[in-house]
């Protein structure tokens, strides 16, 4: 896949550039297709070309930009509950950084319908981006479309589910995943020594409550250990308290806990208290003095936050990235959370913001002689720039995975405040990546990894694209468009991350019901695929969609498509990797999308989770920090088609 980026990044140039506290009936957002696997890659990347040992600089940004508006409507402010004055700072923060205008609008008290008709002045006012709390789906649907059909970008934050489960097609949804609050707390537990647990649930029935415990059970499950749900009455302290002891007393074997907010901490710190129990592990959402003193004393292991900052600095980033450069968030749900608060964090002093702080990026490839790294150091340099750190970027001058190794040694041995990472080779990268983390240094993986449970090495989290995941969200959105049949045409078969886009693919077409399967072709020959597909749609005339994994597949498409005559409304194609012919055949209307990395997320967004780390205490919320899909469609074709090679 590096080789076919390297190409295609050298065909873009040469031919483009010419021319975040919810009411608690909030339900949880969404959980991901995969949501503990990381996607397989391919076991090794292609050589790079040779080229000068010195990078070149990425373009610099256009001039004379016009200043960006945004307008955040929540059902709460900060001037009646002081929850909000968290996610509010993250809002100024990040506009501040980022030189946008924003208003922060809401209700003088808890009032839906007054927050739906502030929807409806947001609309008015024609911003250039809103973001907004979805409290009441049904009730703010209305007003989002109207933003939505004027062309005004818009995401939620805080409170909703995302736009598949909320019905309305917004960008995103930051904020906590729940089921991953409750998985990941699950793995904390089992490390520190579970072997039967019980999810304490003060209210069955909620949704975000609900999937918290299932995130729990499957956590053990997953490990072949037992767990289960514990429903109490969370209006009711002794009534819990009693709950908790009967069922402690029957199930003595049980030695883990997990509580999903102060309703069942409490009652459950009484039960200890009054029952003498020790030996036992906990955790627990939400963060609060009693909570916090039973970490300090070593009774509770963690708590759960939802990191309310990023909630409102993420929404201001991810409006001016939808504006500046037709960058969207890879998925649904863009989680803030689980955050997870404990000892150590409670005990670790941020950097104060005056201090000047050097970040080190280390990669196997640079932007002087591999034209898609200029995105991504692009990506580096702006997130630098608006946050006011120093990013120092090291590579080899030709493809070398033992050069990449001995740099990242290099690079840890000048003390830097943080460092990101491509993992290449996991096995060769471990023990120097290991080495800069047990030194004190904050890691971020980017590009190329697995997540740092699958490539076995304890950075903070990997942003880049999960090729599954891809696959996955393709075929929904695909599905979206009303197909009956689709095939998957895959020109290396065996190739793992081009395999698990298909399998993704497929799999979301089996969740709507539409039939699939995968046609193999020989990507060394053009000729040769598009006979296999001329050949194939003969034999299956019932076929009316078709994914391509790449360019080794999507030119002899569009070779198919023109030999056959298929004109747009015949047949639909959607493809991954940007090009010139998929960008014609998207305006003309045979392709409906494209997907890609966002390699510029990739870099913006390395630098920007090692900075909330290390000056808000901010810890990335999942493994993967998903870039892409990527969704190029005819609605931002123009702006990727103008910034190629620079931004996209």
């Amino acid at each position: 896949m590096k080789k076919l980026r390297v190409l295609l990044s050298i065909v873009v140039l040469a031919s483009i550039l010419l021319t975040a506290c919810q009411p608690a009936a909030t339900p949880a957002p969404e959980k991901p297709a995969e949501p503990t696997k990381a996607p397989e890659k391919p076991a090794e990347p292609t050589k790079a070309p040779e080229a000068p040992a010195e990078p070149t600089k990425a373009p610099e940004a256009p001039a004379g930009e016009k200043p960006l508006k945004f307008i955040m409507v929540q059902h709460a402010l900060c001037a009646w509950d002081s929850f909000w004055c968290t996610v509010e700072q993250g809002i100024k923060d990040a506009a501040a950084q980022m030189g946008v205008d924003v208003q922060v609008l809401g209700p003088d008290k808890f009032d839906l319908e007054k927050t739906a008709s502030l929807i409806d002045q947001a609309v008015a006012a024609k911003p250039d981006g809103i973001a907004l709390t979805v409290t009441d789906p049904v009730l703010f649907k209305e007003p989002i479309m109207k933003a939505i059909d004027a062309g005004i970008p818009v995401l939620a934050y805080n409170a909703g589910k995302g736009p598949l489960e909320d019905g309305i097609p917004y960008l995103t949804y930051l904020g906590q995943d729940e089921y991953q609050g409750g998985y990941q707390g699950g793995v904390r537990l089992i490390a520190a020594g579970a072997k039967r647990g019980v999810c304490i649930n003060h209210q069955v029935g909620h949704a975000g409550l609900d999937k918290r415990c299932q995130g729990f059970v499957d956590a053990f499950k997953a490990q072949n250990l037992k767990a289960e749900v514990l429903g109490v009455k969370g209006e009711d302290a002794a009534q819990s308290q009693t709950t908790i002891s009967d069922f402690y007393a029957a199930n003595p074997d049980v030695n883990a806990f997990l509580t999903l907010g102060p309703s069942g901490a409490n009652p459950f710190y009484a039960f200890l208290d009054a029952e003498g129990v020790k030996g036992v592990v906990h955790g627990t959402f939400d963060v609060t003095p009693e909570v916090e003193a039973k970490i300090k004393d070593g009774t509770t292991l963690f708590a759960v936050d939802q990191q309310p900052y990023l909630q409102g600095y993420g929404a201001v980033m991810y409006l001016m990235l939808a504006n500046k450069f037709g960058i969207r968030p890879a998925l649904p749900v863009t989680a803030t959370g689980p955050g997870f608060v404990d000892a150590k964090m409670l005990g670790k002093q941020p950097v104060p913001a005056d201090k000047p702080l050097k970040l080190a990026m280390v990669q196997h490839a640079m932007c002087a002689y591999d034209p898609y790294w200029c995105v991504v150091e692009r990506g580096m340099q702006d997130a630098a720039k608006h946050m006011g750190v120093e990013v120092t970027i090291y590579g080899p001058d030709k493809f070398d995975v033992e050069k990449t190794a001995a740099l990242i040694d290099q690079a840890a041995a000048t003390k830097p405040d943080g460092m990101g990472v491509v993992i290449t080779d996991p096995v060769l990268f471990k023990e120097p990546v290991t080495k800069a983390i047990e030194s004190g240094i904050p890691v971020v993986a980017y590009d190329t990894g697995q997540g740092p449970e699958k490539d076995g090495i304890p950075y903070l989290t990997f942003w880049g694209a999960e090729d599954y995941v891809q696959g996955y969200y393709g075929g929904l959105k695909l599905a979206e468009a009303g197909v009956k049949k689709a095939v998957c045409v895959n020109h290396q078969v065996g190739h793992t991350g081009l395999d698990a886009r298909c399998r993704g693919f497929l799999d979301a077409l089996k969740e709507k019901g539409i039939p699939g399967e995968v046609l193999g072709v020989k990507g060394e020959d053009a000729a040769q695929v598009q006979t296999t597909i001329s050949d194939y749609y003969t034999a299956h005339p019932d076929v009316d969609a078709f994914m391509t994994v790449g360019p080794a597949g999507s030119d002899p498409f569009y070779a198919f498509v023109e030999a056959q005559g298929i004109k747009a409304g015949d047949l639909k194609h959607v493809t991954f990797d940007i090009s010139p012919a998929n960008i014609k055949y998207i305006r003309e209307g045979i392709t409906l999308f494209v997907m890609d990395a966002q390699p510029y997320l990739i870099g913006y967004g390395t630098v920007m989770s090692l900075v909330l780390y290390l000056r808000q205490n901010i810890s990335p919320a999942l493994g993967i920090s998903a870039t892409g899909p990527g969704f190029i469609d005819k609605s931002n074709v123009d702006i990727v088609e103008e910034l190629a090679g620079t931004y996209r």
